[in-house]
């Protein structure tokens, strides 16, 4: 310190310190400074340039202690140890640092910053270090226990930091707790046990998907590293089934294709039961399908045994269901949000993005669907009671959406389905909140799958998505709610339909006439009476547009906003509504033609404007309805007012 007792600012010594040479007077000064004052909170940034810059090869003990103390602060919470570990690894990685010293530093840190030291890019003999340690810590694999997910391992810790050192990352992972293991106590039922497990089990899937968000840009690298284990199949299930926006496309689509390879066990399976159903022995059904089940592998035999292995009635029976099952099981899990993009999203918000483009998802579905559509024509109904959960409709919507083409045989197969559904009575099977859920979700698919069968017409996977059905039931408020780009490729598929136009367009006031596409224009352009179409959904609007006046009041603005206007289809318009609406271009002011045709009907006869200004329309009610000329009429001739038109 100066005789003065001034100090220089840190500020200063720090740039002097990251700007000086090794044994240099300005390094061996700033090196004194930081050893006087080591009490100081500001000697860390003078620290790490010291030991960035002038001392990276050769550094003196005490520097290395404070720098190790000061970046592994042991009162300081993990969070905030993570803006002073850059400290620490300098030192710990040190070349002048005793090894002896490095384990015990390691040794005494959280599982936490040890994952921070092992970093990418530290130094090689760090990260020996680290590896080393996390090993005394976790000599071999845990089977995985319900509290690893409160109170993690030491591999969870680790694998909380990103991007790690590869050597650091596949100790962490190889060293995560395994699966539950299958052992039952003794005082448990086997009915206890088997939950307790299942239990276990999916808490341990959820370890794995937790670790896989971590860990994000690792995803090929964790399948790599549990090749070959019960692991592999649980990280795959995880990153197809529950993160797969997250997942890089090339992977994504090996994972899916993978799984969908798995069909054949179950497809097989049915053939095989179907033989067995119509009167062979267990025997001579496997005699029949020798070539097939001599390609199988040791597992996927074990599941066909499951069903044929004894010959059993139950067996064959439950086996016959095989493929629906697995097309079930694979659209309500592992492929549901593959197969509906927009429904991976938080509780609030919008969607995620997805890291494969929509073109290859759209792929990967249709060939979901056509393995579906396989399973369809196996399916059968049950004899005593239909189907009545959501996911026992769930495939069949997926299929009916992402098919390339929807065949005559295909369309017969799912009225089959439609009429089983429709034998169970209108209600859910409890009244548990997920079982009325799970009713709501149900209704919602027949009501979808019972529109897309319906329509006669081919159609396009997004059109069968909208579900709209056959255009003699479509309502116009359903086409209210379709996007417009669905809207018009329906329109395209169903050309010539001048009942569907007129539906259109009484869809384009219902959804308030502010969105720009379908142009109401446009659509009056399919009819092929236009003036005539527009003058007599006019003239009927109340009966068949409803009363709701902002109905009223966009179909004005739209008829008004045409180029051009038919003089009877003006006149027929509501005259409240019309004296108030102008069009997009005349907004808080009459629109032109409507009071070309007020002041050449009234003229100059002050009795008439007099009669036209007491007259009954209103803004509400039934007389909000009463049309434009027929009040012009009643005012000009004096005669009385006319009753509103017909509601529906």
């Amino acid at each position: 310190m100066s005789a003065s007792g001034n100090q220089l600012p840190m500020e200063f010594l720090t740039a002097v310190a990251a700007g000086a040479e090794p044994g240099s007077a300005a390094a061996l000064m700033a090196a004194g400074q930081a050893q006087e004052r080591s009490g100081d909170r500001q000697a860390e940034e003078l620290l790490e340039a010291l030991l960035r810059g002038p001392f990276r090869e050769n550094a003196p003990g005490w520097m290395l202690t404070a720098a190790v103390a000061k970046g592994l602060r042991r009162e300081e919470s993990d969070y905030l140890a993570s803006t002073t570990i850059e400290l620490a690894a300098l030192a710990l990685g040190h070349p002048d640092f005793d090894s002896g010293l490095l384990a015990d530093a390691l040794r005494d840190c959280s599982a936490y910053r040890l994952g921070l030291l092992g970093s990418a890019e530290r130094p090689p003999v760090l990260v020996a270090a680290v590896v080393a340690e996390l090993h005394r810590r976790v000599p071999q694999a845990p089977p995985f226990a319900p509290t690893m997910l409160k109170d993690r391992t030491p591999a969870q810790d680790v694998l909380r930091t990103e991007p790690l050192d590869d050597r650091v990352f596949d100790a962490a992972v190889a060293l995560l707790p395994g699966a539950p293991e299958r052992v039952r106590a003794k005082d448990e039922s086997p009915s206890e046990w088997s939950k307790r497990f299942r239990a276990e089990y999916d808490e341990w899937k959820h370890m794995w998907r937790t670790v896989l968000e971590q860990q994000p840009d690792r995803h090929a690298r964790f399948v790599a590293a549990t090749d070959g284990s019960e692991a592999c199949s649980v990280v795959e299930e995880q990153l197809l089934g529950s993160l797969p926006w997250t997942v890089e496309p090339g992977l994504l689509r090996r994972i899916a294709l993978d799984d969908l390879a798995t069909f054949d066990t179950a497809m097989l399976t049915t053939r095989i039961c179907r033989v067995m159903a119509d009167g062979a022995s267990a025997e001579s059904a496997r005699e029949q399908f020798a070539t097939e089940l001599a390609a199988l592998s040791d597992q996927e035999r074990r599941e066909v045994d499951l069903y044929v292995k004894d010959g059993s009635a139950l067996g064959a029976d439950l086996g016959l269901r095989s493929a629906v099952f697995w097309a079930s099981h694979a659209a309500d899990v592992p492929w549901r949000l593959v197969l509906d993009p927009a429904e991976a999203k938080p509780r609030f918000g919008d969607p995620y993005p997805w890291r494969t483009p929509p073109e290859e998802l759209a792929d990967l579905a249709s060939r979901f669907a056509l393995v579906a559509e396989q399973a369809l024509h196996t399916w059968q109904p049950r004899e005593h009671y239909g189907i009545s959960q959501a996911a026992d409709l769930r495939w069949v919507h997926a299929m009916l959406v992402h098919l390339p083409e929807v065949t005559a045989e295909t369309r017969a197969a799912v009225q089959r389905i439609v009429r089983d559904a429709r034998r169970n009575p209108n209600r859910p099977r409890s009244y548990r909140p997920q079982d009325y859920e799970d009713h709501e979700q149900f209704t919602k698919l027949l009501t979808d799958i019972t529109r897309i069968v319906a329509d006669p017409l081919p159609q396009s996977s997004a059109t069968r998505r909208a579900a709209l059905g056959d255009p003699v039931e479509v309502t116009s408020r359903q086409l209210s709610a379709v996007e417009p780009a669905l809207l018009t490729a329906y329109l395209d598929q169903h050309a010539g339909n001048d009942q569907l136009v007129e539906k259109a367009l009484l869809s384009c006031a219902q959804r308030g006439g502010y969105r720009s596409e379908p142009v109401f224009a446009d659509i009056l352009a399919r009819h092929s009476d236009p003036q005539h179409a527009l003058r007599t959904l006019t003239h009927g609007l109340r009966r068949r547009l409803g009363g709701s006046p902002n109905d009223r009041e966009s179909w004005a603005r739209q008829v008004l906003a045409l180029p051009d206007h038919d003089r009877e289809t003006v006149l027929a318009l509501p005259a409240w509504t019309t004296l108030t609406v102008g069009g997009p271009r005349y907004r808080g002011s009459i629109h032109p033609i409507v009071l070309t045709l007020i002041t050449t009907t009234l003229g100059d006869d002050p009795l008439a404007w007099q009669r036209f200004a007491d007259s009954p329309i209103s803004h509400a009610g039934p007389t909000a309805w009463l049309r434009l000329g027929e009040v012009l009429d009643a005012a000009k001739h004096g005669t009385p007012w006319p009753k509103p038109p017909a509601s529906r």
